[in-house]
């Protein structure tokens, strides 16, 4: 599996989430993707910033993650392969698929 660069925000932004005690899409529970809040909303994000990560908001961490998710299966249908954060997660659905087998 590849490395990839990771968004960094301050520790006052960061939202601690447990990830096993929801029943969350699958995709979130797999990648765990960033959580933070960013004014009155919360945002999640993989990668190194919203522009070129995937990215998801919402009114509730939980509902940023359904977002970030639906983003992410989005990108999906059309990846670009350019895209370091793309390639990371086609890199990460390509080896857990390998492991089933």
């Amino acid at each position: 599996m590849s490395f990839m660069e990771q968004m960094n925000v301050s520790d006052e932004q960061k939202i601690s989430f447990d990830f096993s005690r929801f029943r969350l899409p699958q995709y979130v529970g797999e990648f765990r993707p960033l959580l933070y809040k960013h004014g009155d909303r919360f945002c999640t994000v993989l990668g190194p910033d919203p522009q070129s990560g995937i990215f998801g908001c919402g009114d509730t961490p939980e509902d940023a993650l359904i977002n970030w998710n639906d983003e992410l299966r989005e990108n999906l249908r059309h990846p670009d392969l350019k895209n370091p954060v793309m390639q990371f997660v086609l890199d990460t659905i390509n080896t857990k698929a390998k492991d089933v087998w």
